[in-house]
């Protein structure tokens, strides 16, 4: 079975729970766990008004309704399409228009739209090829337009443990080949592997794709056990349970590595 069709047997499975269990905004663009919105770290392109914009691997699409919601055209991807059909409900229930279609990452080497913006939270890591999907993404940008990817952090592959009397720390066998995080489907005929690379290859693929990199950002999380229950769900647009219970965990190292980047006119 492909790369691809694992993921979409993965996801239509986990998507009811997945959506159910995790609060993910749509008043905020989120990029991962815990941590803080655009509204904080403004990565996004100053105005989205009017412009076309493509989600890659959106899961329910709660980004592309941000930004639809600020005036954006949007597209949403996802190679499941459980996930999509709770973005349409979504999408309706918040009274926007995003368009969403199954496609698999590899799919965008046969489209023939471009466009301003395109944007992708934590889908790369689930990629056969990511070297292929960064340069098809800047094949579909227009001139001026904007590559905002935030991809698995390689640090973040390793394992949390407790190490003597220093506490807890973190032990990774590689930074250059960081362990593969194997995911399986409830009853366990199924998996998927997220990947995760050194942030110098990531940059690699950009610059060979014709990119100029203008940041890379790896966020700290915001202070969660400071903040109260009305607190989170304001200001951290993705969270869950099981997510605040790793709060020391993710606290101390970077869960994920933001690029944005832009084509030259």
């Amino acid at each position: 079975m492909t790369k691809a069709g694992s993921n979409r047997i993965y996801w239509d499975e986990l998507a009811p729970r997945y959506q159910d269990e995790t609060s993910i905004s749509t008043t905020d663009y989120h990029f991962g766990p815990l941590l803080p919105g655009n509204s904080e770290l403004q990565l996004l392109p100053n105005s989205v008004a009017d412009l076309d914009c493509l989600e890659i691997g959106s899961g329910a699409g709660q980004n592309s309704i941000y930004l639809a919601r600020q005036g954006a055209r949007c597209t949403a991807i996802d190679v499941s399409a459980a996930q999509l059909d709770h973005g349409r409900a979504l999408a309706d229930t918040e009274s926007v228009n995003v368009e969403f279609a199954v496609h698999a990452m590899q799919d965008l080497a046969n489209f023939d739209t471009t466009y301003d913006f395109i944007h992708s939270t934590y889908a790369l890591p689930f990629a056969e090829d990511p070297k292929t999907v960064i340069a098809d993404s800047a094949t579909l940008l227009r001139p001026g337009g904007h590559l905002l990817l935030t991809t698995a952090h390689p640090v973040a592959a390793g394992e949390w443990m407790e190490i003597g009397d220093e506490g807890c720390g973190l032990f990774l066998t590689s930074y250059f080949e960081p362990p593969v995080d194997v995911r399986f489907v409830e009853d366990g005929t199924n998996f998927v592997r997220s990947s995760a690379w050194p942030l110098g290859l990531t940059v690699d693929w950009l610059r060979d794709a014709g990119l100029v990199l203008d940041r890379i950002v790896e966020p700290q999380p915001l202070p969660i056990p400071t903040m109260s229950t009305a607190e989170i769900e304001a200001r951290v647009p993705y969270h869950s349970e099981i997510w605040l219970d790793c709060y020391e965990q993710v606290a101390h190292i970077p869960v994920v590595a933001i690029f944005a980047a832009h084509r030259p006119i």
